[in-house]
């Protein structure tokens, strides 16, 4: 239990000092005990650090604390620990403060210090207020009413306390925010209506103690300026949780105040070029509050939008300005999307009932309308002006820019470059006025064909590049895509690294709208550009477009011809090589594996074809890679490959290479390495090429098998030992000690991992490899060799049902499973043996037996159903007749289904339909891609190897078992040991048929 004391402060600091300073072990040792069973006190640990920061002169300690107050923010957040005692202190801390904060500032250093310390309270505070506050903090409401109220009332507007109070708000306010929780709502406009009358009179002293410093010229980093700032991100984010109706008043007042400040700062940062910072902080308040409360900013919205113009037709120093009216413009044509057309206009119109808010809704719909309707041409022209293609960019980054420019995260949109938000900002007019966009983009593309392209080399590539986006939203809205050939024919006979780009981005781009006649000499052309061109970027592009050539073309792609799968795949390779960002990577292995896929398919000598792509490309090469990355991204390519193929296909030369990704990258500790090994085995037939590969499976583990045996990472010990099974069930390696060694050294491992079910994966990963040795060996094996496997396993089963274990947890009942499969063999065995064993642990044959019987319930395969009655009915008649008459109608039960099967199994036909059934399962491709639950094909064949032995009569077998017993146990009638009628009724029939 928890201590709901404070530990003492003085012992905290005395302890740390002697940690830091004692040359003594033993009081070292002591002193740090102290300090690490205080983590059982969390919550009350901070009060106590605050109060030595408060005393203690020692900087190093401060310092320290500094990491103890992180690790406190990580408890906090994972296990929400707040105390009312907290509250209470950080009251009591901040108050003093605020009456005298700068008694605190001892030194230079100490001031430092103060600052960092600031934040790390102001972290903390965040959490607490993103789960907890307003409702379980009450202290910290009244600090902050009571230090508005106290500012207000001393009119010590301009200071150091101001600042750190409206910062500790805002930070406040800003994780308030994030709960969307009504009832969480309801408490936070609570908060606001609080601190409302003090907080918005304070904005407006600053912000006319600001404008009057601005009037004067005085320094634009001045403290006001400071202040301000915060106050004004602080007052929109007070405004965020309100809910519409009774509060729309105080939203609309909020939105004028800062829209006329913004006007204001306007002025002056044009004729001054100062307070950018603090501008762009305005903007983007508006933008928010704008676009959370699109329903009610009516006055003033026409003159937002004429601010949000002015801004993007005007040079900033500041390149954040720019790019915050660019993402207001964003966010008006996200919030008044549901208005994109008269449906949803009056959808909206029947679902709003207070008129107050129709009549906005019609006035909101009229002036964005208006806006955008009449200064179209205007942003369009704005937007190529401004979407500069940035020179110092890598390939990838070029690459990479143009990929998405339909981002919805509001949090990454101010960190975007100008040149992607540019294109957001294309997107979303378009999206919105789709007719109205293409016809001002025909036109200005029309006046530059005009002019035959005479213009400024960046303005005609940010031409391009918006041109390149219009065929997602045509695509999108079906409708008729713009005509691009004329800008097709100029980049053609421009013929520059520049032009080849844009070329192969527009193509690839406007695949979907190309006719059938025009995509074959798109490819031709497509593919003199692959060949003369060593640019990474024309590369690229141009591969994208080949794709998306072929996905057109569908089945009118000519996979036949071997020239274009030699040429293209050496480039793939090339760019695999040299490239590392996913979003790359990705697009060009799914075009590997596609080229790889369709050709191996269309063509007869596939294999061959494939073999000399290899050669001839240096796929080799990209196998010896070491990223991580596309590590990861090739796996996932050959686990698609391979199971394009059926199962017992000769793949030889994919093994070969995939084999060379595994071993160089083997010591990588990559899990996908490991599960690709395994799945490679299971895919493997020895057939398909005369073992050829089965060679080399073998040459790898005798090369790296003490690698494997030493491997103690969790989840490779689980894939390793599958791995070592599937190499057995394949006869390619020998069964060495060092296998039993390893299964010994696991299965500690195993007893010692505190998690239930991981402890049961690698177990159950144990017992299965333990399986298929016993099961090789059956002929050989005696009760005897294996005593202590034997003992084991019945001990572990006795554990698995006894204590707070849940038998019908999946690992549980397969490990289970896997345990009594193996005991149900040594009983088939030498039952005998068996029962002397058990007697000689002590271990009651009747409690065993009853064990066995509830557990056996959960077995599923029919196989190991049949080995199970088998098995029951050798032990039965060992059994105490009291036991004997409590199970054995369960007993007769599960038998009947069993005889049938039994019976079936008889037949020739219905063993190879049988077989026919379990192949088609094994070649799914969902069978073959779940992993770690995939079921070893070759493990259930040899499982069922006893199963169609023509000598053994499980019907006879099951009368004269009865017959046995019944006269063990002196009966002359089944209706004495037997009270269900259905089941007596079987018998008969069963006797019957006999």
């Amino acid at each position: 239990m928890l201590s709901t004391e404070i530990p003492d402060p003085q012992k905290i600091e005395e302890a740390f000092n002697i940690i830091m300073t004692t040359k003594n072990q033993q009081i070292g040792k002591e002193a740090d005990s102290y300090l690490r069973n205080l983590e059982q006190n969390h919550p009350y640990i901070l009060v106590a650090l605050l109060q030595i920061f408060e005393n203690s002169q020692v900087l190093t300690l401060l310092m320290i604390f500094k990491g103890i107050f992180k690790q406190i923010l990580i408890i906090i957040a994972n296990k929400k620990y707040h105390s009312e005692k907290l509250d209470q202190k950080l009251d009591k801390r901040k108050s003093k403060n605020l009456n005298n904060i700068r008694g605190v500032e001892k030194s230079c250093q100490r001031q430092n210090f103060d600052e960092k310390f600031k934040k790390e309270i102001n972290l903390i505070l965040s959490v607490i207020a993103k789960h907890d506050f307003p409702l379980k903090f009450q202290g910290l409401v009244n600090y902050f009413v009571q230090g508005l109220q106290t500012i207000i009332q001393s009119g010590s507007t301009n200071c150091t306390l101001t600042y750190d109070l409206i910062v500790s708000l805002k930070i406040v306010e800003k994780s308030v925010v994030q709960n969307r929780n009504t009832f969480w709502r309801l408490q936070q406009e609570q908060f606001f209506l609080a601190i409302w009358n003090n907080l918005i009179l304070l904005w407006k002293n600053v912000t006319s103690i600001q404008q009057q410093e601005l009037q004067q010229n005085i320094n634009n980093n001045s403290q006001i300026n400071k202040i301000s700032k915060k106050l004004d991100r602080l007052l929109s984010l007070t405004i965020m949780p309100l809910q519409l109706g009774q509060n729309y008043e105080k939203i609309e007042l909020v939105f004028m105040l800062l829209l006329e400040k913004t006007v204001f700062q306007l002025k002056i940062v044009q004729q001054q070029k100062l307070l950018q910072s603090n501008f762009k902080t305005l903007l983007h308040c508006l933008g928010n509050i704008q676009s959370l409360f699109s329903l009610c900013i009516i006055q003033g919205f026409q003159d937002y939008l004429i601010l949000l113009k002015l801004i993007i037709q005007n040079e900033w120093e500041d390149k954040r300005v720019l790019r915050t009216g660019l993402i207001g413009i964003i966010k008006i044509l996200k919030s008044y999307f549901q208005f994109k057309n008269e449906k949803n206009y009056n959808i909206k119109l029947q679902d709003t009932n207070q008129e107050q808010f129709n009549q906005k809704i019609q006035t909101a719909n009229q002036l964005f309308n208006q806006f955008f309707q009449e200064n179209m041409q205007f942003l369009i022209e704005q937007i190529i002006k401004i979407a500069a293609i940035p020179s110092d960019l890598s390939d990838e980054e070029l690459i990479e820019q143009e990929e998405d420019s339909t981002q919805d995260d509001t949090q990454n949109e101010m960190h975007c470059p100008i040149f992607t938000i540019c294109l957001m900002c294309q997107y979303q007019l378009m999206q919105r006025f789709p007719d109205l966009f293409i016809q001002k983009i025909t036109q200005i593309m029309q006046q530059l064909i005009n002019n035959n392209f005479n213009a400024n080399q960046q303005i005609l590539e940010s031409f391009f590049a918006i041109l390149g986006q219009t065929p997602k939203i045509t695509t999108k809205l079906k409708i008729q895509p713009i005509q691009i050939q004329p800008v097709l024919q100029y980049l053609i006979k421009a013929n520059t690294i520049q032009s080849q780009r844009r070329f192969a981005f527009l193509c690839r781009s406007y695949c979907n709208c190309f006719s059938d006649s025009e995509l074959p000499q798109i490819l031709e052309y497509s593919r003199l550009l692959l060949s003369s061109s060593q640019d990474q970027i024309v590369q690229y592009q141009t591969l994208m477009c080949i794709k998306n050539i072929i996905i057109c073309l569908g089945q009118n792609f000519d996979f036949k011809n071997i020239q274009f799968f030699e040429q293209v795949a050496p480039v793939i390779v090339k760019l695999l090589c040299n490239l590392q960002k996913s979003s790359i990577l990705w697009p060009l292995l799914s075009l590997l594996e596609t080229l790889i896929l369709k050709y191996s398919e269309k063509n007869a000598n596939s294999m061959q074809i494939l073999v000399k792509v290899i050669e001839n490309s240096d796929i080799i090469l990209l196998m010896r890679t070491k990223s991580q990355l596309l590590i990861i991204a090739l796996c996932d390519m050959f686990f698609a490959l391979f199971v394009s193929f059926p199962l017992g296909t000769n793949l030889h030369h994919l093994y070969k290479l995939a084999l060379v990704l595994i071993e160089t990258n083997l010591d990588s500790k990559e899990n996908n390495i490991f599960e690709f090994l395994q799945f490679l085995l299971q895919e493997y037939d020895p057939v398909s090429d005369d073992n050829s590969t089965g060679i080399l499976f073998s040459n790898f583990y005798i090369t790296h098998e003490k690698v494997l045996m030493k491997d103690i990472d969790f989840n490779h010990m689980q894939t390793i030992l599958r791995v070592i099974e599937e190499l057995l069930l394949l006869n390619l390696i020998q069964l060495s000690p060092n296998v039993f060694i390893l299964l010994q050294e696991r299965l500690q491992i195993a007893q010692q991992i505190e998690s239930h079910n991981a402890a049961l994966i690698l177990k159950k990963s144990c017992i299965s490899l333990l399986e298929t040795i016993i099961l090789k060996q059956y002929e050989n094996i005696t009760i005897q060799q294996n005593q202590q496997i034997i003992i084991f396993l019945i001990q572990e089963l006795i554990k698995l049902n006894v204590g707070d274990q849940v038998d019908n947890m999946y690992y549980t009942i397969q490990y289970k499973n896997n345990i009594l499969e193996i005991l149900n063999r040594f009983i088939l065995k030498d039952v005998t043996s068996m029962i002397q064993l058990l007697n000689s642990v002590q271990v009651s044959i009747d409690q065993y037996f009853i064990l066995w019987q509830e557990t056996a319930q959960h077995i599923t395969c029919r196989g190991n159903k049949k080995i199970n009655i088998i098995s029951q009915l050798l032990f039965i008649q060992y059994l105490q007749k009291s036991t004997f008459e409590k199970v054995f109608q369960l007993v007769l039960q599960d038998a009947f289904p069993e005889i049938d099967y039994d019976f079936e199994l008889k037949s020739k036909e219905f063993r190879e339909l049988q077989q026919q059934n379990k192949k088609k399962q094994a070649n799914s491709k969902q069978m073959r891609l779940s992993k770690q639950y995939r079921k070893s094909y070759r493990k259930e064949i040899l499982q069922e190897l006893c199963l169609y032995d023509d000598t053994f009569n499980l019907r006879q077998f099951f009368f004269q078992t009865i017959q046995e017993c019944m006269k063990l146990h002196n009966y002359t009638e089944l209706s004495q040991i037997v009270n269900i009628p259905s089941v007596i009724e079987q018998l008969n029939q069963l006797l019957n048929e006999k």
